[in-house]
């Protein structure tokens, strides 16, 4: 554990209990083994990262790559798959993987700065509505991977939790997402593979100018659902902006007219998944549970 950053240890304990602790006390070992897996050398291990390990390096071809390492759960397994379905169109390169370690080798994008770097607004969310376009791909058959249906019962799941309406979150809220939800979800239109987390610090320049994603969760659903992420991030510096309310309509307008997506469906969509990332915050205990209910509560005037 010396050789990880004591936030990044805190998280994986907080998360996967003992068996993070088990993960965690042989990391190191595991990071030798896939260093010698794929002959990784000019290793440059990264000083920050938030859920996963991230390291560059140069392979046995020469490639500059980035070794990533989490713990080896359905959702990174979800991440490798949507990776290999996206092929490197619109998305960065999977070169290789190790689902039962947890590890994946990715090609590594340069100069790789994020649209975070972009401080004109209105290009940031216009870049990001083009990427989303590049992305999109029709759902494979068999389906291996979620959806948005499935990621909405976090709202049973918190209602099961607190019975009686004792839980941090606003029940008032926690009702209308969970009934705005299932109307959207009756009448939601055809689906098509997602990103799921599209947001500014995953989406990075590459040596060509143009931008590729990074961290798909991989989940499917209609276009409309993966608007939220991009619209009330960065988080938390968002909710400092003077004009919060002009800002995410003036997104929602770029957004609208660059992918053609309707604007109150995306605002509504916006409305259930701010509710749900409350829930899923306080479900790992990543400590921002109340920013998705601020912003929420901002989505709700805005649709009013």
């Amino acid at each position: 554990m010396n050789s990880l950053p004591e936030q990044f240890v805190q998280r994986y304990l907080s998360m996967y209990g003992t068996a993070g602790e088990t993960w965690l006390s042989e990391f190191d070992d595991l990071r030798a083994q896939l260093r010698r897996r794929w002959s990784l050398v000019e290793v440059q291990s990264l000083e920050e990262f938030s859920y996963n390990y991230l390291e560059f390096a140069r392979d046995k071809l020469g490639r500059d790559v980035v070794l990533k390492i989490g713990f080896p759960d359905p959702e990174l397994e979800t991440e490798i798959q949507a990776l290999s379905y996206f092929n490197g169109n619109g998305a960065v390169r999977l070169l290789d993987a190790e689902p039962a370690l947890g590890a994946l080798l990715l090609e590594r994008i340069k100069p790789g700065k994020d649209l975070l770097t972009i401080q004109d607004d209105h290009l940031a969310t216009r870049i990001a509505g083009q990427v989303m376009k590049d992305l999109w791909r029709p759902i494979p058959d068999p389906n291996p991977f979620p959806t948005i249906k499935k990621w909405c019962q976090g709202f049973s799941r918190y209602q099961d939790r607190f019975q009686g309406g004792a839980g941090p979150l606003p029940n008032g809220l926690i009702s209308q997402a969970d009934g705005l939800a299932t109307e959207l979800l009756e009448d939601q239109v055809v689906g098509v593979l997602l990103h799921g987390d599209l947001h500014h610090s995953n989406i990075l320049l590459d040596e060509s100018g143009g931008w590729v994603a990074i961290d798909p969760k991989g989940v499917c659903g209609e276009r409309a659902s993966e608007i939220p992420p991009l619209l009330y991030n960065p988080i938390p510096d968002l909710l400092k902006k003077q004009d919060l309310e002009g800002i995410i309509n003036s997104r929602l307008d770029i957004l609208a007219d660059t992918t053609g997506l309707g604007r109150e469906r995306m605002l509504a969509w916006s409305f259930v998944r701010a509710v749900l990332s409350s829930i899923w915050s306080l479900e790992d205990r990543s400590g921002h549970q109340e920013y998705g209910c601020d912003i929420a509560e901002m989505l709700q005037k805005i649709r009013s």
